[in-house]
């Protein structure tokens, strides 16, 4: 017999404050296309992003404004938020999740440099 589901009903939506920031960073740093290395660095970020929103299962309950003066600055600050998210986290999927995006964000930054 099929049973309907519902698609939505796995969506979880983080208000973890440094969860939202870090999201809304990487959000500005995607936006931040006037900067030397954004297109090197914007696919890496892409990646980290849906790495570290488990793909679209865990989402940011809203997003707060960021700016961007600088992108390599915005790009470690970026690495900080993560290093402390995954300090913080006590949820394995969600350590495995912020480490990915951790390295996928560092290899970014490689090929920028």
């Amino acid at each position: 017999m099929i049973v309907p589901t519902d698609l939505r009903s796995g969506d979880v939506y983080d208000t973890t404050p440094d969860f939202i920031y870090a999201v809304s960073l990487i959000a500005a740093l995607e936006g931040a296309t006037g900067h030397n290395g954004h297109a090197t660095v914007l696919p890496y970020l892409g990646m980290a992003r849906a790495e570290l929103t488990d793909f679209g299962q865990r989402r940011p309950a809203h997003y707060v404004p960021v700016h961007i003066s600088d992108l390599p600055a915005g790009l470690a600050d970026l690495d900080e938020r993560l290093t402390a998210l995954l300090a913080d986290s006590p949820v394995l999927q969600h350590s495995l999740r912020i480490d990915a995006a951790q390295r996928l964000l560092r290899r970014g930054v490689a090929a920028v440099a």
